[in-house]
């Protein structure tokens, strides 16, 4: 049985590589206690495992995979790379030539005392860096050396074993580094730095966690609706009666219903609304809307606290008020209550300290 398996594989190398994805995305999901060894590194050490069987992948589907890889990697991190060269970008460089000479450095150096050839040290630099685009350039090297054909496999077939088991070695390695060495050199504190962060942010209770504020920015109340001209009007007009103001009717209970409300609602009298929105705004209205109620069952509704990073060009040096006022226009939007109309740009990169229940 063993055998007709090993041969199935040889001589069908796609079910292995699909043998090996299978193997790596379940071991990837796995967890001990906390720990888990994650996707990327899994399958990587089930490639170890099943090429262990002697199974011969094509090089042009080798070159293929590879470069498919380093295009999609590239093009997630790509526009955030340069976008982060704006701010203290220089700095950041500085660190990372710095890094990857120290990584280098090392890796060569830990290959000649143990005795290693190109691939076998390529493939350590590269796992221990996590720097998957090293495999490439060692690669087309190894092809131009003046050496046995042997030689040649013997390297290529070293690295990607190299990689793989030091790959999990880098990556708690390079988060050691960063966390650690890092700062140091960049002399940061980074606690005081995310203080700062905090506070410029929002925050209020960073030098003390245990304690609470009564306050809340947003609230949901529930209102009994007693205003006769209110009556036959949909949810859609009583919302946009808030000028200026992202207001929302989230629930109400109408005809003994609770209803999550259609923008064409109609209202009738004496329905329990629940409103959402920023505090000052609500209460301004209050008297006007009718008696507070308290209905547990109409309020008792999940709420969501969301931060959320702009990445669109076109929202660039808008006011939060401007960009409030956009998604107002956003039936998607519904729901998620404005910040604080004096915020002005530079925080714009958190939105919504306490987003409604949409």
């Amino acid at each position: 049985m063993w055998h007709w398996l090993v041969e199935t594989l040889r001589g069908n190398p796609e079910i292995a590589i699909f043998l090996t994805l299978g193997l790596g995305f379940w071991a990837g999901k796995l967890k001990f206690g906390s720990f888990s060894l994650g996707v990327v590194t899994s399958t990587l050490l089930a490639g170890v495992l099943v090429g262990q069987l002697e199974i011969t992948i094509s090089g042009q589907v080798k070159s293929t995979f590879f470069l498919m890889f380093l295009f999609a990697v590239g093009y997630s991190v790509g526009p955030q790379f340069f976008r982060g060269l704006k701010g203290d970008g220089m700095q950041q460089v500085l660190f990372a030539v710095l890094q990857c000479a120290a990584v280098l450095l090392t890796a060569v150096g830990m290959g000649y005392l143990l005795g290693y050839d190109a691939g076998g040290t390529a493939g350590l630099l590269a796992g221990a860096s996590t720097i998957s685009a090293v495999l490439g350039v060692a690669t087309g090297s190894i092809g131009q050396l003046s050496i046995e054909a042997g030689d040649k496999q013997a390297m290529l077939d070293a690295m990607p074993v190299a990689y793989a088991v030091t790959y999990l070695f880098g990556t708690a390695g390079s988060a050691w580094v960063l966390a650690t060495l890092g700062p140091k050199i960049l002399r940061v504190d980074i606690a005081e730095e995310c203080r700062k962060y905090e506070a410029q942010m929002g925050g209020t209770l960073a030098d003390n966690p245990d304690r609470l504020t009564a306050y809340t920015q947003f609230i949901l109340r529930a209102y009994r609706l007693t205003d006769a001209s209110w009556v036959g009007r949909t949810v859609r007009e009583f919302e946009a009666s808030f000028e200026n103001q992202r207001v929302f009717v989230e629930r109400l209970r109408q005809d003994g219903q609770l209803l999550d409300p259609a923008p064409d609602l109609r209202l009738r009298e004496n329905a329990v609304l629940a409103i959402a929105g920023r505090r000052e705004a609500v209460l301004e209205r209050a008297l006007q809307i009718g008696e507070e109620v308290d209905d547990r069952e109409l309020l008792d509704m999940e709420l969501e606290r969301l931060d959320v990073v702009l990445t669109r060009k076109e929202l660039v040096g808008q006011t939060l008020q401007q960009f409030s006022a956009g998604c107002a226009r956003r039936e998607p939007a519904r729901g998620v209550p404005a910040p604080r109309p004096a915020h002005r740009r530079g925080a714009a990169s958190h939105l919504g300290p306490e987003a409604g229940a949409g």
